[in-house]
């Protein structure tokens, strides 16, 4: 696991004999064994590194260092040295030498490098095309037979990028006929839209009119809402999109909660808000179970794409040391996965900034109900406001985000 530690790497090694609940917190035991071992393999002062920041020899180490934490009796080494500079070969293959010595193992490798294999083997055996040679002598087995390949099909075939512009065209072509635009409805319309954005410039006079403190306190409630929709929407979107992972759940117990999830999705948030003003009345309370529903709805999908598009390799790693299904989620998929799921919380954070004041239209509290009572008075000075309001607290999320990602990263 690159992100995790070199100690947490080699206490993996005992996922096999502990159950999913010690597996959260490794018990003092095995601590201490997974710390003596890596001493053994001169890694006693890189404990709490991070093994992506290793050199490829170190990390070789904390591989074999986490396959002796299951107490072997055959040690199998697949190519155990092919990504290393010769010295840090010839060291790596003493010290599983003088591993197997000191533990009575019996070690079986494969290797490339005929000196290094007969320094270091009690006995070599040669293999090519799947046939053993002599030692001493030998014939090479024939070569196989060269693949055929099949023929390219006859006739010449569009390129997908072409299918895709010419259906990109037709989208166009089809859809500017709503927009209903006519020489007589266009012009004119740039002044009257220079005009009207004029208006959203307060005066002099008229910023001294504005209630300043009232439209800071609704900002204010509306980043609040934005928080705790996020923050609710996360509990409950964690547990569902485990659910739906192709690489975690079973697909008749996935593909339901998937089908459920699509249809969650299918209902917008300002219809969430309405329904719950009509459920629990008017005010932030509202907005905030809104914006918690419409939330999960997309964060279930930003998080199981993210747990199926983690690598599997380092789970499979773990299956093969004895570790189980919610072992290997906690150990090996949900650290890949946290720097993906962190930026969709991120991003959901900043989306749910601009949909808090968008529901306070509708009752759902926030700076929303000023923008539109602004609106319905046409006192476009303070919709104008407002708006600079809004842009400065995304423009202060998107920062703040922008940091966070960089701290995950």
């Amino acid at each position: 696991m690159p992100r995790a530690s070199a100690l947490r790497n080699v206490l993996h090694g005992s996922l096999g004999r502990l159950s999913f609940a010690r597996s959260f917190a490794f018990p003092p035991a095995e601590r201490a064994r997974a710390e003596t071992l890596l001493r053994r393999v001169g890694l006693g002062h890189r404990l709490d590194a991070p093994v992506c920041t290793l050199s490829g020899g170190e990390a070789q180490r904390v591989a074999i260092a986490r396959a002796l934490m299951q107490d072997p009796d055959i040690l199998l080494a697949d190519e155990p040295v092919a990504s290393l500079d010769p010295a840090n070969a010839a060291a790596i293959m003493s010290l599983l030498d003088e591993l197997r010595r000191e533990r009575g193992l019996t070690l079986v490798s494969v290797l490339h490098d005929v000196a290094l294999a007969e320094a270091h083997a009690d006995r070599v055996i040669r293999l090519q095309a799947g046939h053993v040679l002599d030692i001493v002598s030998g014939k090479p087995a024939a070569a196989p037979a060269a693949m055929q390949m099949e023929p390219n099909p006859a006739g010449q075939r569009i390129p997908p990028s072409a299918s895709f512009l010419v259906l990109l065209a037709g989208a166009i072509i089809l859809s500017w006929g709503v927009m209903e635009v006519t020489p007589g409805t266009a012009e004119g319309a740039f002044g009257e839209a220079l005009r009207f954005l004029a208006r959203l410039v307060p005066t002099a006079g008229q910023m001294g009119e504005i209630r300043w403190r009232d439209l800071g306190v609704a900002l204010l409630d509306t980043l609040r809402m934005a928080i705790l929709g996020t923050l609710f929407a996360i509990v409950m979107a964690l547990p569902l999109s485990a659910l739906a992972a192709r690489n975690i759940t079973p697909p008749w117990l996935g593909w339901p909660v998937r089908i459920v999830l699509n249809i969650w999705r299918s209902v917008p948030s300002i219809v969430w808000a309405l329904l719950f003003v009509a459920a629990v009345g008017l005010g932030a309370m509202a907005g905030v179970l809104g914006l918690m529903a419409y939330s999960v709805g997309y964060l279930t999908k930003f998080f199981y794409e993210a747990f199926e598009g983690a690598e599997t390799s380092a789970a499979g790693a773990l299956a093969e040391l004895g570790a189980s299904g919610p072992q290997r989620f906690v150990h090996a998929v949900w650290p890949v996965a946290l720097p993906a799921l962190a930026g969709s919380i991120l991003f959901m954070l900043e989306y749910n900034v601009r949909a808090a004041s968008v529901l306070g239209i509708v009752g759902a509290g926030g700076i929303g109900h000023d923008l539109k009572l602004a609106v319905d008075w046409s006192n476009w000075h303070v919709v104008g406001v407002i708006l600079m309001l809004l842009a400065g607290a995304v423009i202060a999320v998107d920062s703040l985000s922008a940091w966070a990602r960089r701290q995950i990263s």
